[in-house]
């Protein structure tokens, strides 16, 4: 059973909270306090899965208070509540908050993001994974442009106009997306110079993973690793997106998988930028041990870090909530293997689409043995005869 920790001055918010999750009670194990202090106290002496923490409090504030719960219960997930939208409580609240969510909080979304995290310790059970993340201090921020976006998208009348005012919002971001709009990635027939045309050619769906991706790369500094080339990993995002999205349409996949394989696919090295960004020095030994004996990187960053890229990166967009499918396809897009799904999914059309990357990218003709493509995985879902026609399918991007 899972110990979930709540804290808020206001009593009237703890007992609506306490009646909203009662239940939960035969699932989690609760606490409520009025105090930051009581429930560092508590904490000290029991740590607790999840925290879920008010964010402007009388004496000890959540930032105060999670930044106090890192230092003593490192992975335990911690969750701000603030009806304080300012920038300077959300930046505080950033370096030691997992996520951060508005006041008045919609408690389902609340319970989703519990049991997220719950969820998520299933797949990244890896100690050496959770003392790692425990250590990162610059976890890349969900873009406020992919927030302004995901809102405009869910609105009863979503407009393109309105999206496309979003994008021109960052020059940086609509001169990225104009360019790709325009490149060999997306075979359109005719020059695109209009956010708006590009937004109404591409679909939200599609723009909205350019949005993130693109911005979460934008937040790396390539100066902490100069031997590290931030360009070839932007460009085997590409790839692998593009790959795995016509891998994904050609094996008839619903919309839905449809749209998490491309966000899935872009976003699936980030946990590189992750360790590349907290770690340069740790990094720069993974890069040697690639290079020296010839081994995959994942290889590497186990033998340095204890625990992998794809586990890292999903461990990141499974705290932004990016759902499921995309979190799934990030942990296991090098060890689809391990995934207890069956049928195509999102951790398929990521996974060959990355294979298929990785060797096209090693030799400019994309020719001999694909590089880490799991055959008994697609052996088990009987896919394997259909790779050949993918490999013509991407070979074309």
């Amino acid at each position: 059973m899972r110990r979930v920790v709540f804290v808020d001055d206001a009593p009237e918010i703890l007992q609506h909270l306490r009646r909203a999750f009662a239940p939960m009670q035969s699932e989690w194990e609760m606490q409520f306090f009025p105090s930051a202090t009581a429930a560092l106290a508590a904490i000290r002496e029991n740590p607790c899965d999840v925290v879920v923490s008010d964010m402007t409090m009388p004496g000890m504030d959540g930032a105060q208070f999670l930044t106090e719960v890192r230092k003593v219960a490192p992975q335990t997930i911690r969750l701000i509540l603030s009806g304080d939208q300012s920038p300077v409580n959300y930046l505080r609240s950033a370096s030691v908050a997992h996520r951060f969510l508005q006041k008045p909080v919609d408690l389902e979304t609340l319970k989703a993001t519990i049991a997220q995290a719950e969820a998520l310790r299933a797949v990244l059970a890896n100690p050496a994974l959770r003392t790692l993340v425990s250590e990162i201090k610059a976890l890349p921020s969900l873009p406020s442009i992919y927030q302004d976006l995901m809102q405009e998208m869910q609105a009863p009348q979503a407009s393109l106009k309105k999206a496309s005012r979003i994008v021109a919002k960052d020059l940086g971001m609509v001169t990225k997306i104009l360019q790709l709009v325009n490149s060999a990635f997306f075979g359109l027939r005719t020059h695109v110079s209009d956010p708006e045309q590009a937004v109404a050619l591409l679909g939200f769906d599609t723009i909205k993973s350019l949005v993130l991706s693109s911005q979460v790369f934008a937040q790396f500094d390539q100066t902490r690793l100069p031997s590290f080339s931030l360009e070839e990993l932007w460009r085997h995002a590409m790839l692998t997106g593009t790959c795995a999205r016509r891998i994904a349409k050609d094996a008839g996949a619903s919309q839905q998988v449809m749209d998490e394989t491309y966000t899935a696919a872009l976003l699936h090295d980030v946990g590189v930028l992750v360790l590349v960004a907290n770690k340069p020095d740790e990094y720069a030994q993974v890069l040697e041990l690639v290079r020296s004996k010839d081994v995959p990187d994942w290889a590497a960053e186990r033998e340095i870090f204890g625990a992998d890229h794809a586990h890292v990166g999903a461990y990141l967009l499974g705290i932004w909530g990016l759902g499921d499918g995309i979190v799934e396809a990030v942990a296991f897009h090098q060890h689809p293997g391990d995934y207890q799904g069956s049928g195509f999914r999102a951790v398929t059309a990521v996974h060959v689409g990355n294979a298929m990357a990785e060797t096209q990218m090693r030799t400019s003709a994309g020719t001999g043995e694909l590089v880490g493509l799991d055959q008994d995985y697609l052996t088990r879902e009987n896919l394997l005869s259909a790779v050949p026609r993918w490999r013509e399918l991407c070979a074309a991007a």
